[in-house]
């Protein structure tokens, strides 16, 4: 039976990339054991982008580029690009939970992931959680 898939949010890959993160640590557990049961990556153009973003002013950015690109070669990891329909899919998404502060980068993460029938997320957005997914680095852990 092949390992259930994980998806890859910036905010997981943030703390994992950057070490000084408080949550660098855990994180880094957390991809470990991810990589030792060979469970499936998935995550989008976008989420490289905002990573890239995220990580910009921080020492971590001279290891992205190389990280974002071993990522993107490895066999277990799947780079969803945003196609017209799967944003007009997250725009739907986005409109229809305006009771929410979920962002359109998190919309986009949550249509893949019904659509690929994906539970667990890679990150420390509690919007996960609220959208029904469970959050590998919840803040509240130790």
């Amino acid at each position: 039976m092949p390992a259930e898939a994980v998806f890859l949010d910036s905010n997981g890959w943030v703390a994992l990339l950057n070490q000084r993160d408080p949550l660098n640590a855990r994180a880094a557990r957390v991809f470990l054991e991810l990589g030792h049961t060979k469970r499936p990556i998935f995550l989008t153009d976008w989420i490289i982008a905002e990573t890239g973003n995220g990580l910009a002013r921080t020492p971590a950015r001279a290891r992205f580029a190389e990280a974002a690109a071993e990522l993107i070669r490895s066999p277990h990891a799947r780079v969803v690009s945003l196609s017209p329909v799967l944003i007009q899919r997250a725009l739907r998404l986005y409109a229809e939970r305006a009771d929410k502060t979920w962002g359109l980068v998190d919309c986009a993460s949550f249509v893949i992931m019904s659509e690929q029938a994906i539970t667990d997320a890679f990150t420390t957005d509690r919007h996960f959680e609220q959208a029904g997914f469970t959050c590998l680095l919840p803040i509240s852990a130790g």
